[in-house]
């Protein structure tokens, strides 16, 4: 698929709020363990409120899915001493009272991309790229969330990882990489 043909489809994408996730009984994204989530476990999630659901369509057929809830992060100190030297992002620069205050608290309010999952027909086509930039940009633009960090539990399988497409997209760990185990990456919500 060429560049431009990828860029028509990015703009014809329609994002949509949903409580039924009855509409994802044909969707497959190609990773069992998703899946197999996304079909028989993700209503009860959205019956409890756990999380938002939206659906990610281009003409007419769902090729994504997500979900968004409110979070918090917890840094260990060696992440914040990383954060302070510069060797991870760290929210804006803020005034020695702000910073002192910033530092001295052990959680942060974020927002967590719970799931994500892009059709299989539709994957490596930098899709699940531009709809992540999307979802960060309609976070950063709500009034109401009042954090600074966006984060994920990257999906890190045997046979499957998420963890090279969401470093792509800007996100860093939050910890150490570990075999077969999801990994817990942020990255700050846009600015201005």
């Amino acid at each position: 698929m060429s560049q431009s043909g990828n860029n028509q489809k990015r703009r014809k994408l329609i994002f949509e709020r949903t409580t039924d996730a009855s509409v994802l009984s044909t969707f497959s994204c190609g990773i069992q363990s998703m899946d197999s989530f996304i079909h028989s476990e993700l209503q009860n999630y959205l019956s409890m409120g756990s999380c938002e659901m939206y659906t990610v369509s281009y003409d007419s057929t769902i090729i994504g899915m997500f979900c968004l809830d409110n979070s918090t992060i917890t840094f260990s100190e060696e992440a914040k001493n990383n954060m302070r030297e510069g060797n991870k992002p760290k929210p804006i620069n803020t005034s020695k009272d702000e910073d002192s205050y910033y530092w001295w608290k052990t959680s942060y309010e974020a927002k967590e991309i719970t799931y994500f999952a892009i059709s299989t027909e539709y994957q490596r086509h930098r899709i699940g790229s531009f709809i992540i930039e999307s979802i960060i940009e309609k976070i950063s633009k709500d009034d109401s969330f009042n954090g600074d960090y966006i984060i994920v539990r990257a999906l890190n399988e045997e046979n499957y990882s998420a963890i090279p497409f969401y470093k792509k997209c800007g996100f860093v760990p939050a910890m150490e990489e570990r075999r077969n185990q999801n990994l817990f990456m942020y990255r700050l919500k846009n600015r201005g």
